[in-house]
């Protein structure tokens, strides 16, 4: 069965990446928008769908420019994904444990933000 979660062709994805400073979470992450392949539907929709996640990823800087506007969509977000409930942490999973490894020369669509 394929999880939800795995990248599937045309996919664009919003990710935040956490800085590390010798392997420990220094606190921050870069945010990156990058769309995978093979894609199959058009450039102009590809262009719209990279054009979604840079839209989702500018939340974050506004948020923390504006502390109100911060607190309003984390209100939102907790009433929208409340139901989620509580979140695993497995120290030993591995994504790409298939062999799949991006790195900075991996094809994508896309840039960093």
């Amino acid at each position: 069965m394929e999880n939800k979660s795995d990248l599937r062709p045309n996919d664009v994805a919003v990710i935040l990446r956490p800085t590390l400073d010798d392997g420990e979470w220094a606190g921050g992450f870069d945010v990156l928008v990058s769309g995978f392949g093979p894609i199959t539907i058009t450039k102009e929709n590809m262009d719209d769908m990279i054009g979604m996640g840079v839209l989702l990823a500018s939340v974050i800087p506004f948020m923390e420019e504006h502390e109100e506007i911060a607190k309003q969509v984390m209100e939102y977000c907790s009433k929208f994904y409340g139901d989620v409930g509580e979140f695993e942490y497995d120290p030993n999973h591995d994504s790409f444990g298939d062999g799949v490894v991006l790195t900075e020369t991996t094809k994508t669509v896309g840039g960093k933000h």
